[in-house]
């Protein structure tokens, strides 16, 4: 008896063997090992974002359900009516309907935002709307934004 079962043994490790069944450590399932932080998400699914909206002359940031993880969305949902909610709460947005449609690169220190506007004609409170909402998302800190639309471009903007 203990002959056949050193045998299937023996067998057993030779068929993982020749599958090419590599060793590995230990593999642990403490929750010590998993991650921590925020969950992410998928670009593109729907989630809570934060956006920046205007309130009392100053840009405040604001959680939205619903909204498309993108960067287009994100400024697709400035250049929309505040909500119910958001306008019974005093909320505004300056950012032109005639924004969109709007592309975003990311480079290491650089974000650049093309808009379908003029962007000299955008007020100081559109454009700190745009900048402190795609800074939230994906911009590298210390990064510098270029607003580019309508043959304009400004340069060196910031969240803050």
């Amino acid at each position: 008896m203990i002959r056949r079962a050193a045998a299937a043994l023996v067998l057993v490790a030779l068929t993982a063997t020749a599958c090419g069944v590599q060793p590995s450590g230990v593999i642990s399932g403490a929750a010590d090992d998993a991650p921590s932080g925020p969950a992410s998400t998928i670009p593109g699914a729907p989630g809570v974002s934060s956006i920046y909206l205007v309130s009392n002359g100053a840009v405040v940031q604001v959680q939205r359900p619903g909204l498309d993880q993108t960067d287009a969305a994100l400024i697709d949902a400035l250049a929309q009516r505040p909500t119910s909610a958001e306008k019974a709460s005093g909320y505004t947005t300056e950012v032109p309907r005639s924004a969109l449609p709007a592309a975003v690169t990311v480079s290491a220190a650089e974000v650049t935002v093309q808009l379908a506007t003029d962007v000299q004609a955008l007020s100081s409170l559109a454009v700190s709307q745009i900048v402190c909402t795609l800074h939230l998302r994906d911009a590298p800190d210390g990064s510098v934004f270029t607003l580019v639309g309508g043959g304009n471009v400004r340069s060196g903007e910031r969240c803050g």
